[in-house]
């Protein structure tokens, strides 16, 4: 199927062709309608997150109102935090039946999503645990500790396999698939090894998603590295990866970007205008991508001009952005020194 294309009520065709969505985590259904005017005006999709008590009579409603309106909507789903929030290796046959429940409802009662969102993130337990750390060492420390136990080939394998069922049983209902990565995933994928996804709990590498999305928030890159990374840095970082994940996956490559609010773990740090968002955008563009989702929709919803940043990111054109020598250096002998680590690793790792 075609990406979404730009069909606002302008003919300016200055305008870029490309997809854009918003991914609405802490806002209801109906909540979003709200907004369907904005999200119509700019021709922009919208992915809802949905949770096992989702499947209600109003939010079927809200579903069927933004199909009508010519809405890309995808489904987004998520379990209960004590599940895990995220699909990985260890809740991955549950997370299955739900998403089967979830699409089987939709098609039952003519609410059908056009995409299906697959959010590969660790389990969101792990996740507190390291942004809930005081200082930037015991930080580290958890996220390496987390990493290392994590290392499971066999379950990992397993997990890869289910998923891969469950991507093809979605795509056979004529729902396309977006799997939302990690940065670090995102990397991983430009090569042929599964160690970090492994780690992760995030198997993506050789399932045929219609589109890969690295979650490259400019926001959280900058915020969380403190001193080693700046906005300059993230965004040269952003156009990177993205020619690089276009150049393996062609139009299959996305991207995701932002902050413009702050999702489940609360204390995001989030852009304060769109231009500084815009920044990333046109990078993304600027390397190919032609897919772009934005955290979040109700961010922006909260904004005292929300317009404005709709009207921004739909006139988006490609520029790359200005130069960072320490992460073109830094990604340069990453790319050299993992792919023999990884191999190391792995063989010793290997199922026997």
């Amino acid at each position: 199927m075609p990406l979404l294309r730009y069909r606002g009520p302008s003919t300016n065709n200055s305008f870029m062709d490309f997809a854009l969505r918003f991914w609405a985590e802490l806002i209801n259904p109906p909540e979003i309608v709200g907004a369907l005017d904005l999200l119509r005006e700019h021709d922009a999709g919208v992915a809802a997150a949905v949770y096992p008590v989702s499947l209600t009579r109003k939010n079927l409603n809200a579903f069927r109102k933004l199909k009508e309106a010519g809405i890309e909507l995808t489904f987004w789903p998520l379990m209960e935090e004590e599940k895990g929030y995220f699909p990985g290796e260890r809740n991955m046959t549950e997370y299955s039946a739900m998403v089967r429940n979830l699409v089987e409802w939709a098609q039952r009662n003519d609410a059908a999503p056009d995409m299906l969102a697959v959010d590969l993130e660790p389990p969101i337990q792990q996740m507190h645990d390291v942004t809930g750390a005081t200082d930037r060492y015991s930080r580290v420390m958890g996220f390496l500790g987390a990493m290392r136990d994590n290392l499971d080939r066999e379950r990992y394998l397993r997990a890869k396999a289910d998923l891969e069922a469950l991507n093809s049983w979605v795509r056979e209902r004529g729902i396309r698939t977006i799997s939302a990565v990690m940065p670090w995933v995102g990397l991983e994928l430009e090569g042929e090894h599964e160690l970090i996804q492994d780690m992760s709990e995030t198997p993506v590498a050789g399932i045929a998603w219609d589109v890969i999305s690295p979650m490259l928030y400019v926001t959280m890159l900058d915020g969380m590295a403190g001193a080693a990374m700046n906005s300059r840095d993230a965004n040269w970082l952003v156009y990177d990866s993205c020619l690089k994940m276009r150049e393996k996956y062609g139009e299959r490559a996305g991207v995701s970007l932002g902050l413009t609010g702050s999702g489940v773990l609360e204390d995001e740090p989030t852009f304060r205008r769109p231009e500084e968002l815009l920044v990333g955008v046109q990078a993304a563009l600027a390397a190919g991508v032609r897919d772009v989702s934005v955290y979040s929709l109700e961010g922006i919803l909260d904004r005292r001009d929300p317009a404005s940043w709709f009207t921004a990111l739909r006139a988006a054109k490609p520029k790359v952005p200005e130069r960072s020598e320490k992460v073109a250096r830094g990604l340069a002998a990453a790319r050299h020194i993992y792919p023999p680590v990884a191999r190391l690793v792995e063989w010793y790792r290997r199922p026997v």
